[in-house]
């Protein structure tokens, strides 16, 4: 039952998928409209149906929940260009991220000591990476913005180390497939802060959505599967 249930998911996600991406490659937005919400909506079903444990289920909810508000908010960003819904879309991610960051340190199957704690030592490539993306964008930004997006991205790759640091304290398969989405969040974020404030990157909205739902899949795949 549970694989046709799958199955039948996974064709509805393709759908979503190819809708969403034929649009940002035509650059019609309006496309969006009717696929963009059911996303954050997929990864909230899938994760109800297919989680092996109740007791993070809330928390996990409210990472999806508040993903949902930041894509909404972000699309009205696109469709009527107005900085209000960029900012306050990246503060729905902002909170996702914190919910994401809550899940992975809270809850694990070893209650033993993740794989940055015993290799603290790379660590220092999450900092550098954040160090030389943030230098790449602070000559681009004004005023609020470089603080605002200073804390968002301390956040996004502190989600990501916590991530890393699920290896050891869960099932393989649950954290490689957490900790890859992680990293391709890391990389759409990066995307859309390079494409507005640095440099302009072609098809920069195919490739920002196509990084972000694999992110979010293998997110809500890899959660669903530890025990």
């Amino acid at each position: 039952m549970k694989n046709r249930t799958s199955l039948i998911l996974h064709l509805f996600l393709a759908a979503i998928v190819v809708v969403e991406l034929a649009g940002r490659l035509a650059g019609n937005i309006n496309l969006e409209y009717p696929v963009k919400p059911l996303i954050m909506i997929w990864m909230a079903v899938y994760f109800l149906i297919f989680r092996q444990k109740n007791t993070f289920t809330l928390p996990v909810l409210l990472a999806f929940f508040f993903s949902w508000v930041g894509d909404i908010l972000l699309m009205f960003s696109g469709a009527y260009e107005d900085e209000l819904f960029f900012f306050t879309g990246v503060g729905g991610f902002f909170l996702a991220q914190v919910a994401y960051i809550y899940v992975f340190t809270r809850y694990s199957e070893s209650g033993g000591r993740g794989f940055l704690q015993n290799q603290s030592w790379t660590g220092i490539l999450f900092l550098a990476y954040l160090g030389g993306i943030y230098a790449l964008l602070y000559p681009h930004m004004d005023g609020i913005m470089k603080v605002v997006i200073l804390v968002y991205a301390i956040t996004l790759v502190g989600m990501s180390m916590m991530a890393l640091n699920r290896g050891g304290r869960v099932n393989r398969d649950s954290f490689r497939l957490v900790f890859s989405g992680s990293v391709l969040f890391v990389i759409s974020d990066s995307l859309i802060a390079i494409d507005k404030f640095a440099m302009e990157i072609p098809l920069a909205g195919f490739w920002i959505m196509l990084t972000y739902m694999a992110a979010q899949y293998l997110i809500t795949v890899g959660l669903s599967r530890e025990s």
